[in-house]
């Protein structure tokens, strides 16, 4: 795997953000720097944000199909699957040749259960780009959320395989076998995310936390 942060902040670069409070006054040009700037920002005001360009109809066919995607990670956050699910669909059927939407898909298929479905957007994603080895992290941690531990385990074995520098996948990995009450394996995976960082802190408290 490709050694940078995973898991949602993968997407954060994607996230946007609008404030539409009652009685605001919005500024010439703000609904577009809050849809597609990266920069601090809550999920409110990246849908309201994003919501604002998609229905003034103004936006190239790229530029909406991104609104759709960020939009969508915003509903996956906020743990609206159908929304979310509907907004990358929209983006996909804009984009198809864009992996991220796909991977954000599958994570909303996910959040909802959806293993199936979640798995083969993510499998997309990978046909889309197989040189973004980030995307079976990102599987392995949703089917992991979504309670399939022997599917969630699989993915981050091969996302460790992939790159064994990463210690996020290791710590992910530590935590289902901790949850599965397998804590040789948890704590051998928390003592390799540690070899790799010594200051990741949640490999740290689980470890300290067997010897309690």
């Amino acid at each position: 795997m490709v050694s940078r942060t995973f898991g949602l902040a993968r997407f954060c670069a994607l996230l946007v953000a609008a404030t539409l409070m009652a009685g605001t006054s919005v500024r010439a040009g703000d609904n577009e720097d809050w849809c597609f700037a990266d920069q601090e920002k809550t999920l409110d005001e990246a849908l309201a944000g994003c919501t604002a360009l998609i229905d003034g109809g103004k936006l190239s066919k790229d530029k909406l199909a991104t609104a759709y995607a960020n939009r969508c990670l915003a509903h996956t956050e906020r743990n609206e699957s159908d929304l979310a699910i509907a907004d990358c669909t929209q983006s996909i059927a804009l984009d198809p040749s864009d992996a991220d939407a796909y991977a954000q898909r599958g994570e909303a298929y996910c959040h909802k259960g959806d293993i199936d479905h979640c798995v083969t957007d993510f499998d997309e994603a990978m046909r889309i780009d197989p040189n973004d080895t980030s995307f079976v992290y990102l599987r392995g941690v949703a089917r992991a959320d979504a309670g399939d531990a022997d599917g969630g385990i699989a993915d981050l074995t091969k996302a460790i395989e992939q790159d064994p520098g990463t210690a996020a996948a290791y710590v992910r990995r530590g935590r289902i076998y901790e949850a599965e009450g397998d804590k040789a394996r948890a704590a051998a995976d928390y003592r390799s995310a540690l070899k790799i960082d010594p200051y990741d802190e949640t490999a740290k408290q689980h470890l300290e936390a067997f010897s309690k």
